[in-house]
């Protein structure tokens, strides 16, 4: 065969006791099979190892997400009740809304998280325009939030005034006169 080595008979062959035999040394057996072996069993190690930090991460997202489901929920509610007129249709609405969010957070504690991964993928097989619509918007409404939560990282320096806060935008006055 082209993978293995086979010697038969003659001096090669023989042991330490003279006596003649045969040996076979294959790839996959004997002496090659420890570091073949070696190098698989270390990436076994690393895709488990991934695969945990893969889960530990999803599992921390899915309570980021209960809470901020639970959190907006609970924030529907309280501006529902301070609305003026409690049996608008504007407060109904708003209760509603907190309800449906209350029974979403419910579900997602309630349910594993390979669960709910594949009845999104089925969902998003079955409605892929509603699928990537509602992710487009999550993602806009997604943006905004970050963006209005966003604080000022630099603090303001003292010899700055608000006025020249684009003074690096602002074309020198020397070069302005010039061109007149």
């Amino acid at each position: 065969m082209g993978n293995s080595i086979e010697i038969t008979g003659g001096d090669a062959a023989r042991g330490a006791d003279g006596a003649s035999g045969s040996a076979s040394i294959s790839r996959g057996q004997g002496i090659d099979s420890q570091p073949a072996s070696q190098p698989q069993s270390l990436v076994d190690k690393a895709k488990s190892s991934a695969e945990d930090r893969v889960r530990s991460a999803a599992m921390t997202g899915k309570t980021r997400a209960i809470e901020t489901v639970s959190g907006l929920a609970q924030s529907l509610r309280t501006g529902g009740q301070q609305l003026p007129d409690q049996s608008s249709t504007a407060a109904n609405l708003v209760g509603q809304a907190a309800d449906r969010l209350d029974s979403v957070a419910r579900y997602l504690q309630n349910t594993e998280l390979d669960e709910v991964v594949k009845k999104t993928e089925s969902w998003a097989r079955q409605n892929p325009a509603l699928f990537v619509g509602s992710a487009f918007v999550i993602g806009l409404l997604g943006a905004r939030f970050l963006k209005s939560s966003q604080r000022n990282i630099a603090p303001e320096s003292d010899s700055l005034s608000s006025s020249s806060t684009f003074a690096d935008r602002e074309v020198p006055r020397s070069t302005v006169m010039e061109g007149v």
